[in-house]
């Protein structure tokens, strides 16, 4: 939630979601960041060669 500066439970609330379900996504996201880093990165080049600006 640090992109957007929502605290985990403004974040819960805006997505409908409990609380812990919002800590357990954090975990994942800092645990695996690299992982979803490059993810994206992949995601970005494919858009690109497919001429969607991104």
């Amino acid at each position: 939630m640090q992109r957007n500066q929502l605290s985990p439970e403004e974040a819960a609330e805006d997505f409908a979601l409990p609380v812990a379900a919002i800590h357990e996504i954090i975990g994942y996201c800092e645990a695996n960041r690299e992982l979803i880093e490059m993810e994206a990165e992949e995601e970005k080049y494919r858009l690109e060669h497919r001429e969607i600006r991104v």
